[in-house]
This record gives C-alpha cells, structure tokens and sequence, in this order.
C-alpha cells in the first residue's frame, strides 16, 4: 500500500505540472476551444507522466502516458497526439495511441490504435447471467479505428456538427478457457478468434465550454459501421448512440445527464457485443458482467467545488442488456449508484478521481483520471 501511495504522490507531482492531458488513457475528445488558442498562442506543448489506476476488473495498475498538443497551420482548434502504457497486478497489459488533427475550417480527422493482453472473466450473454457462471479466459487484441468529419452546423462559436466516414479493424485471439465451459464449446460466436473491419459513418455535436470539466453545454456522438462476412467468419453491423447534458447550478456546481444505447445486428463477436459496467456507465458492476444484442443506460451526476482543486461528486445509474428492443423488461434494469472525490490536475480541468460505487453485486471502487461522462 506504501508503494501505491508513493507512486500515486510521484503521478499528482508531475501532472500538477502538466499543461493539459489524459494521464490515464489515450483520450479521444479534444480540448475545448478556449484553451485551445490559448495553447495557439503558446506553440506545441507536451507532457510525459507516470499512471496509477484501479478499476474492478484490472486491480491496481500502472504504468506511462505522453502526449503532445499542437497546431496545423491557421486551425483554431489544437491537435493532439496520446499514447499510454499501462501493466495490471492481474496481468494484463495495453498500448494506446490516440490522435486528432484538426484542419482550418473545422474539417477533422480522429484516429485510434490499441494492442492489448487482457485476462478477462465472461459471465454469458443475457441481461440475467450469474456471477456463478463466470469462466475465465484471455484476449489478445489489435483494434483502431480512423474518422474524417467535416462540419456540417457552423456558428458563431466555431464548428458544432461534424459528420464524416469511418472505418473500424479488429484482430483477436482468444485463449486460457477452461475445458468444458461455454467458450471453449465453441458454440459463442467469437470464441475462436476474430479478424474482420467494418465501414460506416460518424457524427460529433460540441457546445460544452470544457472538455473535462463542463460547466454547461452539450455533447452528442453516434456511429454505425458494417462488418462484411469473411471466410467462415459471418457479418454483422454496429451502432452507438450518446448524449451528456451539463446544467451550471451556480457556485460552480453542475447537475450532469448522460445517456447512451449501443447495439449490434447479425453475428458479432461476444466481444463486441454492448456490454455495462466499469468506470463509464454503471460505476459499481464490473466491466462486461452482462452483454447482449443491445446495450442502454442513464446517469445523472452532481459535481459540487469543495475546496481550491478539490470537488465532490454524487452519481446515480440504471441500465440494462437485451437480445433486442421487444425483449427489454422492467424485471433486469439494473442500478448503481456512489460518490467521490476529485482533485483538479490541469487548468483545464482534467481530474483524478476516486469513487465508490454500490451495484446489485456488492460495492467497487475506482481510482483514474478523467470523468465518466
């Protein structure tokens, strides 16, 4: 515990000092575009910092993040470039790079590669599976994806709505099953690897003056992608849909609103389907406990300033995974709820944070940077 404590004194050290950035992960969303001319007037900026992290399905973990911010000619809004490193005490271990560049005129292009070794448990498919059922086993993953928005909703604010192709890729290996379980039948769709890629569309809609801490504003995304069958391996489609709404309280208290639902249509992989649980939606039930053809949930969360960098925070959750919309049932909604604590790292507002969470299960803990919505 001395030595977590010491490593996590050694990260809040160097990120205090840290212009701006994901300490945790390689994010995906850039700054807001107050800071981002800021960082115009001060050229490119980068940052390199030591990680600790603790979620219920990696136990602590540790390990590196870097990135660098900077500016492509006349653009108004600042690219970034990410990259994270990190290693668990359960043994499972990712690279993550992370990138956009943002054009003059509001034009984007936002890309993501990950390589990870991740021993994980699979509870089945439904929105009723035991914790009795879960069954260990370990994936080997490259996957990424590349969009290119263009803006389509332009104001006085700058650039609202972008919209633009995508294209997804996913190779995996699965590994580590018992002999006799569900996966090692392999009657799961997936069990026995997966390659493929998928091609489709994407959206983006930004009115929040923060990217890490909003005061207020709006944020919107969706994607949908299909997966053309390959060899043996069938086809299928894949969509997401979210949405967060900041309400300013006054003081510097916010009232936040989340919501999302995610779906796949044919034979996907087990792991692509929609799943809930861990740091994002549903804090207080392990990552992927219950997946299933479609995925739903709403939060809502209260940020309260306590004192200089330090704030609090009180969330509440509900959700659920159905085979499809016509098999959704009040009986399985599933609720979570918790509080924590946040100690701000950058001026832009990029938080760690430690929350404790309370589902169906019993009670999870979370130690990370970043919000969850």
């Amino acid at each position: 515990m001395r030595a977590a404590l010491a490593c996590l004194a050694v990260f809040l050290a160097g990120a205090a000092a840290a212009p701006e950035g994901n300490p945790g992960e390689a994010p995906t969303e850039p700054p807001a575009k107050a800071a981002s001319e800021e960082a115009h007037k001060q050229g490119a900026r980068w940052f390199a910092l030591p990680v600790i992290f603790y979620l219920p399905e990696t136990s602590l973990g540790f390990g590196a993040t870097g990135g660098l911010h900077y500016h492509v000619g006349s653009a108004t809004r600042a690219s970034s470039v990410f990259a994270a490193a990190v290693y668990t005490l359960n043994r499972q271990g990712s690279i993550d790079v992370a990138g956009d560049v943002q054009f003059w005129g509001g034009a984007a292009v936002t890309a993501r590669f990950r390589a990870s070794h991740f021993p994980d448990e699979f509870f089945g498919i439904g929105p009723s599976t035991p914790e009795s059922a879960k069954e260990p086993f370990t994936r080997r993953t490259l996957d990424g994806y590349v969009t290119g928005e263009l803006p389509v909703l332009v104001d006085r604010l700058g650039e609202r709505l972008r919209v633009g192709p995508r294209v997804d890729w996913r190779a995996e290996e699965i590994g580590g099953l018992t002999p006799g379980s569900q996966l090692a039948s392999g009657t799961i769709q997936g069990s026995n690897g997966f390659a493929g890629f998928g091609l489709g569309v994407s959206a983006t809609y930004d009115t929040r003056d923060s990217a890490f801490w909003p005061l207020q504003g709006t944020y919107g995304e969706a994607f949908w992608s299909g997966w053309p069958a390959l060899g043996s391996q069938p086809g299928f489609t894949h969509g997401l849909i979210e949405g967060r709404r900041f309400l300013p309280l006054g003081h510097g208290r916010v009232l936040g609103f989340a919501a999302f639902t995610e779906w796949t249509g044919g034979s996907p992989p087990f792991t692509v389907l929609p799943s809930l649980g861990s740091t994002r939606f549903l804090r207080g039930y392990r990552g992927g406990r219950f997946r299933d053809q479609l995925a739903w949930a709403g939060q809502s969360e209260l940020r309260l300033p306590v004192k200089g960098p330090l704030s609090a925070a009180t969330f509440f959750a509900v959700g659920d995974v159905a085979h499809s919309v016509s098999s959704l049932s009040l009986q399985t909604i599933k609720i979570a709820g918790g509080a924590g604590l946040r100690w701000r790292l950058t001026r832009e507002g990029a938080n760690i944070r430690a929350d404790i969470a309370v589902g169906g299960e019993g009670v999870e803990y979370y130690l990370l940077v970043l919000e969850a919505f």
